[in-house]
């Protein structure tokens, strides 16, 4: 299994890296400086990629290396795969080979066990890299080759820089690369890499496009401390955060930039769960309160010249126009979503993953306490899940009670509670049976759907102020679309008090 952290770097700034005191202090032995040739082979359909896979024959220092890499995962910038390598005479992948490397791994063998599958192998794309290798030894003893690239992946005409630092563990722990990667991100600006090479060669080809990550199922089990259990969920929301990054700095599309701050929502609520047992820093809970409201802005923005406007303008007579109404609020959506793609790929950003990362993988939640005072994390979590659901529970219960003001700051704050006693009954759902676990979430759910409608008309009425004055030629139109969504919003009493009244008749799983 190899691990390693990739660092994204402006090839201007990679000579820097030569003169920090920072590195030379945990060097061993003289940089070795080699240019490499790297083939990548695949199918005319793409199998290899197709399933997770990579295969590269590497030309460098007069030798020829095949490596294949499967599998694995990207998780708090560090990447973990499944890697076989070995020497060969030829330019030519060798899968009879690869397959005794894999033998132990039934998966990787079943694809390579394909018939004519080395018949069927050509170059897909190539990398060109000249590389500084050194050899480090961090303060906590773990060993690590730094590798320096620089170069670009080619596909005929077609060229894309490369300019990055790996940081591979060979010994120790994985968990002292992100103390390092802070100290070297305090002298150079870079950014973690969540794309392996191979990915960025197949993006190049327009063969495979970072998809858009939801949360996935969390599995826990009933035996599992507090410990375990936060470790898990904290991991579960960093995968939606970090997953859907590519998009939100490199495409348009709403979804992405829509799922990350989804995937940040519920970190910040598991975060707030588990505060009073292990507490998160304060820093990195008011950068990740920022960075929520950066996205936020501009995410209000796509949903008002998206969902918003389209259910008006269903209802808009014919003189009212909200054609121009709707290129205007796309237009801040666009300027907005600039701005969330420049925080994203921002050195802030970065620092607050590598401290995000370097906090949780050393549960340095633990260095503050004396002997005997850790029993807390390691009490069973079945425990501890009846106890936030039933906390979750009870303040939604309480809030609900003043959805007959017909306010929409009552009803954002049974939206608020409502979130986070789904987010929390998401997280322990496997703790509990599973139907029950599904008839709970399905009426919390459609209840929450419908406040979510009547906050997106709450705030889609500010922003429409906004455009009232800045585009008067739509102030109209503008007007039409306020008065509309006011209606909605003081008119909708009767609907959300009936799926509140069908909510409160299911018995949350903790209950049965």
């Amino acid at each position: 299994m190899e691990t390693e952290m990739k660092l994204l770097v402006d090839e201007s700034l990679l000579g820097k890296l030569e003169d920090l005191q920072s590195l030379n202090r945990v060097s061993v032995g003289k940089p070795v400086i080699q240019a490499q040739k790297d083939v990548y082979f695949d199918t005319p359909g793409y199998d290899l990629m197709s399933n997770g896979m990579g295969l590269r024959v590497r030309k460098a220092a007069g030798k020829r290396m095949q490596t294949l890499k499967a599998g694995g995962s990207v998780q708090s910038g560090l990447h973990r795969r499944d890697e076989w390598e070995a020497g060969i005479d030829t330019d030519h992948p060798d899968i009879n080979a690869l397959k005794r490397m894999a033998d132990g791994n039934p998966g990787v063998t079943k694809i390579l066990d394909q018939p004519g599958l080395q018949d069927k192998l050509q170059p897909i794309f190539t990398l060109d890299i000249e590389r500084t290798i050194r050899q480090l030894r961090l303060p906590a003893g773990t060993e690590v080759e730094m590798a320096i690239d620089r170069g670009h992946i080619v596909h005929g005409d077609k060229r894309e820089p490369v300019s990055e630092i790996e940081l591979e563990v060979k010994s120790g722990s994985p968990q002292h690369l992100f103390a390092f990667a802070l100290e070297l991100l305090d002298a150079v600006p870079m950014r973690i890499g969540s794309l392996s090479k191979a990915e960025r060669g197949y993006a190049l080809l327009a063969r495979a496009k970072p998809k858009v990550v939801k949360a996935e199922k969390l599995k826990l089990k009933t035996d599992m401390t507090i410990e375990q259990a936060f470790i898990a969920i904290v991991t579960n929301c960093l995968a939606q955060v970090h997953g859907n990054e590519q998009r939100v700095m490199h495409d348009t599309d709403a979804e992405s930039l829509h799922q990350m701050r989804v995937g940040l929502r519920r970190l910040r609520s598991a975060l707030d769960m588990f505060e009073d047992i292990i507490a998160c820093p304060a820093v990195i809970q008011e950068e990740l309160r920022q960075l929520a409201t950066r996205l936020g802005a501009a995410r209000d923005w796509q949903v008002l010249a998206g969902s918003t406007l389209e259910r008006v303008a269903v209802h808009a007579p014919t003189d009212i126009d909200i054609g121009e109404l709707t290129a205007a609020a796309a237009e801040n959506a666009s300027r907005y979503r600039m701005q969330a793609a420049e925080e994203v790929g921002s050195v802030e950003y970065t620092r607050l993953q590598l401290q995000l990362a370097e906090w949780l993988a050393g549960r340095h939640w633990r260095d503050s306490l004396g002997d005997g005072e850790a029993g807390q994390f390691d009490a069973p979590v079945s425990k501890f899940a009846k106890a936030m659901l039933r906390h979750n529970e009870r303040r939604l219960l309480k809030r609900g009670k003043r959805l007959d003001d017909n306010e929409p700051e009552s009803r954002h704050r049974v939206r608020i509670a409502a979130k986070k006693a789904r987010y929390a009954s998401e997280f322990f759902a496997s703790l509990y049976p599973k139907q029950r676990v599904n008839h709970y979430l399905s009426a919390l759910s459609a209840m929450q759907e419908e406040l979510g409608w009547l906050n997106d008309a709450a705030v889609g009425t500010e922003l429409l102020a906004q455009l009232h004055l800045s585009h008067p030629a739509s102030a109209v139109e503008a007007s039409f679309a306020r008065g509309y969504l006011a209606a909605g919003i003081y008119g909708s009493g009767s609907g959300i008090r009936k799926l509140w009244k069908d909510f409160t008749r299911v018995k949350p799983p903790y209950k049965h």
